[in-house]
């Protein structure tokens, strides 16, 4: 062992015998080694170490960040959550679809019965939008004469207009949403199966 790096330990040694059962080395901004019976007094950029009298590390206590590095960890520490998340919520179906199903068949059961619970809306939709847009064309009939008589629109007419287009715009939105529906629960329902036959085996495929 070089005689550079005997005489810092030793100094060490020394500090800690008169301190008492606690000692703290660190890297000064100069990018030299310090030791002391007292952590330093300001946060170093790499942090210190505390040891015990025979200079053995007993803790590492990290330097101050940057800012970049304090929003690189920020990003990562929040990246962790967003997996643990995951992973909690992924077992968390997983025990809810081995408790909820012992075949793939109750699984095509319960989609069958939302699909025709989300058709049925859509008729209902269909239904309300043919009505919306027979009225619609009245109410364009009624301008119509209006204009060939080049008198004024009355203001209710107009206001009948305007709440019968916004009620088809609504209608319309309401329909692709359902018909979007239709394919997320097929391919939730098919997901499904897929995790129940990873989780339980084959024999599910074979249950009524």
């Amino acid at each position: 062992m070089s005689l550079r790096l005997v005489l810092p330990l030793f100094f060490a040694l020394a500090l800690s015998a008169q301190a008492g059962d606690r000692l703290y080395k660190w890297v000064d901004e100069n990018g030299k080694v310090q030791y002391s019976d007292k952590p330093p007094a300001q946060q170093t950029q790499k942090g210190h170490t505390e040891m015990n009298r025979r200079a053995m590390p007993l803790k590492q206590v990290e330097g101050y960040l940057t800012p970049e590095q304090r929003a690189a960890r920020e990003a990562e520490e929040a990246q962790k959550r967003v997996e643990e998340q995951k992973r909690t919520e992924a077992k968390r179906r997983d025990k809810a679809l081995t408790q909820s199903f012992t075949s793939t068949a109750e699984i095509d059961a319960i989609r069958d019965r939302n699909i025709e619970q989300v058709e049925a809306l859509i008729q209902a939709d269909k239904q309300r939008i043919e009505t919306a847009t027979k009225r619609l064309e009245g109410l364009h009939k009624q301008t119509e004469r209006f204009t060939k008589r080049n008198r004024p629109i009355p203001e209710d007419i107009q206001a009948n207009i305007a709440e019968t287009e916004q009620e088809l715009v609504k209608l319309n939105d309401n329909l692709k949403r359902r018909e979007t529906e239709i394919g997320q629960i097929r391919e939730r329902a098919e997901a499904d199966k897929k995790r129940l036959v990873e989780l339980k085996g084959d024999t599910v495929l074979k249950k009524k």
